[in-house]
């Protein structure tokens, strides 16, 4: 009888504590959950005869005030003709880039970070000799190939829970000379990128 006292006396005790916990809960102010965002940025340019679109879509989290963390796509399709440009002979190109990677974005002080991206860019290329008297007018060729990259750079941004817009300057560590943002001598390009992104929202 004496053991069941005790058990009803316990049973109650923290059933009283487990609805002050409730009511506790129910009365503070909701917990700031930070939503994914979503956003990237466009490329558009060209020239006499040569044309580029870009389009570098991006999804990220934001982990605390100093870090976020995110994927990104890098989808860039360029074409060169010769005989628009200058009326001459020559070889036509068109070149399509899909890239994959994550990216890192460390926020040391406010509206500056440093981010680092490795990514894998496949790169399929078509080439056709527009020439009329050479032995291989009317010749084409195709090539595909693949090739790592390691993104890292610094940028400048304001960001809020409604999103945020940024400007950033990169070139690739590593030297494989199959690199997109390498050029033809195997130098780093600089890689400059401005965007914005936006919340999607999540119940809380």
């Amino acid at each position: 009888m004496k053991k069941k006292l005790i058990y009803l006396m316990l049973f109650a005790l923290s059933n009283s504590i487990f609805l002050k916990a409730q009511e506790v809960i129910k009365t503070m102010p909701s917990m700031n959950v930070h939503p994914i965002f979503i956003g990237g940025n466009v490329v558009i340019g060209g020239g006499a005869g040569s044309l580029q679109i870009g389009l570098n879509p991006e999804m990220y989290k934001r982990v605390n005030d100093y870090v976020d963390i995110g994927a990104a796509t890098n989808l860039f399709f360029q074409s060169f003709n010769p005989t628009i440009s200058s009326g001459l002979s020559g070889t036509s190109s068109r070149s399509f880039q899909l890239g994959v990677g994550g990216f890192t974005r460390i926020w040391p002080i406010e509206k500056f970070f440093i981010q680092v991206q490795p990514e894998y860019n496949y790169t399929w290329s078509r080439f056709k000799d527009r020439g009329t008297e050479s032995v291989n007018a009317g010749a084409s060729r195709s090539i595909r190939f693949g090739a790592e990259s390691l993104l890292a750079g610094i940028g400048y941004g304001t960001r809020s829970e409604n999103g945020m817009t940024y400007f950033s300057v990169m070139i690739d560590l590593l030297k494989n000379p199959n690199s997109p943002y390498r050029d033809s001598y195997n130098r780093a390009d600089p890689i400059i990128r401005a965007g914005f992104t936006f919340p999607i929202r999540s119940k809380r």
